[in-house]
């Protein structure tokens, strides 16, 4: 599980190769893009775990969700997703409050 605020993952590619520099800051953008959006997310969650789907998060920043999976796989997630704590909460406190629900 992961705890506000994430990173996504960059490409570091500084070649001279202008087609894949090209390439990496479009991937640079969108993974940027895709970090702001889901730290707005997190910053903001209410209950003290939450699911975030890639597919939601594509729908959302209008990325395809191919991209999104595979820029936000280092997040902490499977294939699908991944799973959050409250801001402020450590995990041991988010599973009690989950429990006590």
């Amino acid at each position: 599980m992961v705890t506000h605020p994430i990173h996504v993952t960059r490409d570091g590619y500084r070649g001279s190769n202008p087609s894949k520099r090209a390439k990496a800051n479009e991937i640079n953008r969108i993974a940027s893009e895709l970090e702001q959006y889901i730290n707005g997310l997190l910053a903001v969650q209410e209950q003290s775990i939450q699911m975030y789907i890639y597919d939601q998060i594509a729908q959302a920043t209008n990325t395809p969700v191919a991209i999104v999976r595979k820029l936000c796989m280092a997040i902490d997630g499977g294939s699908n997703g991944f799973t959050a704590i409250k801001p402020g909460l450590t995990y041991e406190q988010a599973m009690a409050e989950m429990k006590a629900k």
